[in-house]
């Protein structure tokens, strides 16, 4: 049954990013979602949890969209991102997840960012993140994060690719 659970998660995923990128591509002026907005990223954490178990490798995908009337201070942006992660334990462990995120600059390709939101997965409950991100160009970017979930913490290393 979770083997389903999992797929059918990924497959909602897919359809959402899917649903997101046909709505930015809308070359009407009257489109619902600015293309120039979005961006889409993927990454590997190292995975705790708390109990007796070993820490293990987990991957996930995401979907963001800055949010440019949301103006937070002088040089803040913020955005909200979307994802699912596979925590990598050996028990199917699993789930999408909702952050609000702000982020700066913090000196020539340096910045830093953080993050609060929702997990909806198999660690249900809040989440809180914070981390560095280096500009690669103005196209990508890497992260390194930290992030708390209920029962589960994650270093990760994310890559983000701004459409």
């Amino acid at each position: 049954m979770q083997f389903f659970q999992h797929k059918l998660a990924i497959l909602v995923f897919a359809a959402s990013t899917t649903v997101f990128a046909n709505l930015a591509q809308a070359e009407s002026h009257n489109a619902l979602l600015d293309k120039n907005k979005f961006s889409i990223g993927a990454g590997i954490s190292n995975n705790s949890i708390s109990g007796p178990a070993s820490d293990e490798t987990g991957f996930q995908f995401f979907g963001a969209y800055q949010l440019d009337q949301v103006n937070v201070m002088a040089g803040v942006k913020s955005s909200v991102e979307f994802g699912y992660m596979d925590y990598g334990f050996r028990q199917d462990s699993d789930g999408l997840w909702a952050t609000y995120v702000v982020d700066g600059l913090i000196s020539g390709d340096l910045g830093w960012l953080a993050r609060a939101g929702v997990d909806f997965g198999d660690d249900s409950g809040l989440m809180v993140g914070a981390g560095l991100a280096y500009y690669l160009d103005q196209r990508s970017t890497l992260r390194f994060e930290y992030v708390i979930r209920d029962d589960i913490d994650s270093l990760q290393v994310n890559y983000l690719f701004h459409l």
